[in-house]
């Protein structure tokens, strides 16, 4: 019992630590490229392969980063607190553009499915991911696809967004945080929301609110464009 305890708080203590270290890093350069949540997977990747630990044993022995994970998501309502007048007053903008963003996203990825001829259960896989991982995974099971591929597109575009989404809004000239909000929240979820965050206070509170419509949307919403396209498709 003892050893176990002790192997958990190594591993707490690992992960924490590779965190300050990338956050200090990320704070030092500055490039996307030196985001701290990719920078951690990647270290916590090699320590895995290097060592030879067992995946199954470690995320075990790091219970306590996911219970406070959860519980940390709840920090995610404090921007949106902040800005609830600025939002309402968006509100009919929000809704839309969540709608347009979840809608497009999935027809983006029937039709690339259909061109290149994927077999259904990836087809089934690829349409609901505009929203966080627990949500793709009940949704994804109900179309039959195959919940491990979904989670693992969730948390890729994710990271994309956090890494290059700020670069890119840069890029094209687009200086309105509430679009940037918008934009990472429905396409990015939980991971662009805390980029969103970190960047500003407004952008960040559309990003969370962004982020709970298309969940609501796509989890209504998707399933019945997914028999509508199947049925178009077959006809």
């Amino acid at each position: 019992m003892l050893s176990d305890l002790f192997i958990t708080i190594c591993v707490c203590a690992l992960i924490t630590g590779l965190f300050l270290i990338a956050r200090k890093l990320n704070s030092k350069f500055h490039s996307p490229l030196l985001n701290p949540l990719l920078l951690c997977i990647v270290m916590l990747s090699a320590i895995l392969i290097f060592a030879d630990i067992n995946y199954k044993d470690f995320s075990k022995n790091s219970y306590p980063i996911h219970f406070f994970l959860e519980v940390a998501v709840v920090a995610l309502a404090y921007p949106l607190y902040q800005q609830i007048h600025e939002i309402k007053r968006s509100l009919g903008l929000l809704l839309l553009s969540s709608f347009i963003g979840v809608t497009s996203a999935t027809l983006v990825a029937f039709v690339l499915c259909k061109i290149f001829s994927a077999p259904d259960e990836l087809l089934n896989s690829l349409l609901a991911l505009s929203v966080t991982t627990p949500i793709t995974l009940i949704i994804t099971d109900g179309l039959n696809g195959i919940p491990a591929i979904a989670a693992f597109m969730v948390i890729l575009i994710g990271m994309f967004g956090a890494v290059f989404g700020l670069s890119l809004f840069d890029l094209l000239n687009i200086k309105d945080q509430k679009a940037k909000g918008l934009a990472l929240g429905v396409v990015c979820h939980g991971i662009g929301t805390a980029a969103a965050i970190e960047h500003n206070t407004q952008a960040g509170a559309f990003a969370s609110a962004s982020m709970i419509v298309s969940a609501f949307i796509t989890a209504i919403w998707v399933p019945i464009l997914y028999t509508i396209l199947i049925q178009l498709s077959v006809g």
